[in-house]
């Protein structure tokens, strides 16, 4: 609007125009009027207007592009939020298996297990291995056993944790003779001497006999009376040999079963210091009061050692009690060396019956 225009409107107003002026404006005015009620027709139409009266089609495509990028912003928040999630879990886990060293006791739990209940079984620090998950944890371990003057790679276990809770390991065995997954009377190799001898392997001696002069064998034995593990040098006197493993009376041996009635396989400790620093039985202390130590540390973890274990039952509490109360006693145990060696042991009365577990070429 023109200032002249302005001056023109102003002086209409005042009645300061002509009469032909005058009706000028009045003519500008009647259009502005027009224009007016036009611009309010179309601002009406526009207020008024709504989705419904779009085609179909249209309607369709603008729902599918927006319920499509509803979808994208619900999947980007979920990612976003399991991105934040993930290492928050993970840095838990870390912390709930650092705190207090349970990660430590842990690991020790498998390793002490296999000590204790695998007669002639040791591990290799290198050989074991740990890995971390969202509140689980694996522990790998490969097992040897003591054939002649040389360690022999038996298998391996692994054993998984859901929190502290242990499962039943996989275990891959790649020895001629692996153990059963569950041990039974029908496969017994220590006996008591007060225990009744339901698979004796009468052939045992004669095999020993008909190996070639170049071999040594494992060999487990069961003898006819309790002894002190010192003592039981003079059970292989004079002979080239040595032991490996000694079974221990616990008081449940002479029945061979559990307190609840189970089928209870032996346990014991290994007769030779480990020259492996990290190893449980290391030498630093007698191997007989680690043997013990063992017994009370996993009597804390009896359920995950039971889990682990090939035995069913540990019975660990009446055990320790047995053994502080009667002292430490072997029946047996496993030993090692040269066939023809062994064999010399044959018309030995200390020794009650025989099992041969793994053969290998001389190696002594």
């Amino acid at each position: 609007m023109s200032d002249e225009w302005k001056n023109k409107l102003q002086k209409y107003y005042e009645g300061n125009l002509t009469e032909e002026e005058a009706e000028e404006v009045e003519r500008d005015l009647e259009k502005l009027n027009a224009y007016q009620e036009v611009i309010s027709e179309e601002l009406d139409a526009e207020a008024e207007y709504q989705p419904d009266d779009l085609p179909p089609e249209k309607v369709n495509k603008i729902l599918n592009n927006s319920m499509r990028n509803a979808k994208f912003s619900l999947a980007a928040y979920v990612i976003m939020i399991l991105l934040l999630i993930y290492p928050i879990l993970t840095l838990a886990s870390y912390i709930y298996y650092a705190w207090n060293q349970k990660a430590e006791d842990l690991i020790q739990v498998p390793i002490q297990t296999v000590y204790i209940t695998e007669p002639n079984v040791s591990l290799e620090e290198m050989d074991i291995e740990r890995a971390f998950g969202l509140f689980t944890f694996e522990v790998t371990m490969d097992l040897y056993k003591r054939v002649g003057k040389s360690d022999i790679k038996q298998g391996d276990w692994e054993v998984t944790y859901q929190y502290d809770d242990a499962e039943f390991p996989q275990r891959n065995y790649i020895s001629e003779n692996p153990p059963e997954a569950i041990p039974y009377y029908d496969t017994k190799k220590l006996y008591h001497p007060e225990a009744a001898i339901t698979n004796r392997d009468m052939a045992a001696w004669n095999r020993l006999e008909r190996l070639p002069e170049g071999t040594v064998a494992e060999v487990y034995v069961s003898l006819d009376e309790l002894i002190q593990p010192e003592n039981a040098k003079e059970v292989i006197e004079d002979v080239d040999v040595e032991w490996r493993w000694y079974a221990i009376d616990t008081g449940l041996e002479a029945s061979g079963k559990s307190l609840d009635g189970g089928y209870l396989a032996p346990i014991g400790y290994p007769a030779q210091p480990d020259p492996d620093a990290w190893s449980p039985y290391n030498g630093r202390e007698p191997n007989d009061e680690q043997f013990m130590e063992s017994l009370v540390f996993l009597k804390e973890y009896e359920e995950q050692a039971t889990n682990i274990a090939h035995a069913k039952w540990l019975d660990l509490d009446y055990r320790i009690n047995y053994i502080e109360k009667h002292g430490l006693h072997a029946y047996g145990g496993v030993i090692t060396g040269p066939a023809k060696e062994i064999l010399q042991l044959r018309d030995n009365e200390s020794i009650r019956t025989i099992s041969i577990g793994e053969v290998r070429l001389w190696n002594w």
